[in-house]
């Protein structure tokens, strides 16, 4: 599955529902598409989040073609972009009227191998000890454009804003094990410093459902 994910931060907040009416109309191509106002609480999250997924590589290519015409008008301020390929767990795969969260991060350049590996298995350990999360999915990035050059996406799904925002933010799984690799006062810290920090509401699974 060929996904891309995509947090627009706009210059005209006015004209936020009208540009995601219109993205919307351009996914025909897509398996899966989400296109949603970003809830606050967000961070370097844009003001709409693009989620889609397709079943093949030119498809999701002539859809972003398409969204780049919609999305460089003067109202677009910036976006953060990330292509990626890879599959998705989870525990609620029926998970209705919930929360999407993505995690834009940059790994440090110059990083070895095994500490990448280390962190990627500590982030997918969350889902063991922290029972809100959902759906998951961890990906290395495949081609990034933005404020960073993104190396991972870390999407999750909750019931509700309390299981991101309390359950999971708060757990001690959290801030005692993985706010290490993005603690700048800590040495074991491989995580650049600009993070996006991003969520919505959902209808249904955007990660579970073909997404």
């Amino acid at each position: 599955m060929f996904r891309l994910t995509q947090l627009v931060t706009l210059a005209d907040r006015a004209a936020r529902d009208d540009l995601a009416a219109a993205l919307r109309a351009v996914g025909r191509r897509a398996r899966s598409l989400l296109v949603e106002p970003t809830l606050e609480g967000s961070f370097n999250g844009g003001d709409l989040l693009v989620h889609a997924s397709f079943n093949a590589a030119g498809d999701r290519a002539a859809f972003e073609l398409e969204a780049q015409a919609l999305l460089g008008r003067p109202a677009t301020a910036s976006i953060d972009s990330v292509s990626y390929s890879s599959e998705a767990d989870g525990r609620e795969p029926g998970l209705r009227d919930g929360i999407y969260r993505v995690l834009l991060l940059s790994i440090e350049p110059g990083t070895d191998r095994d500490t990448v590996a280390r962190f990627e298995a500590e982030l997918l350990a969350m889902p063991r000890h922290i029972a809100a999360i959902r759906n998951w999915r961890l990906s290395r990035v495949e081609q990034a454009a933005g404020a960073r050059a993104w190396t991972h996406v870390w999407e999750q799904e909750f019931a509700d804003a309390g299981g991101l925002l309390d359950a999971y933010m708060l757990h001690p799984y959290h801030w005692a094990h993985i706010d290490r690799w993005f603690d700048p006062e800590c040495p074991e810290r491989i995580v650049d410093a600009r993070l996006c920090h991003s969520f919505c509401r959902v209808d249904r699974s955007a990660i579970s459902s073909g997404g």
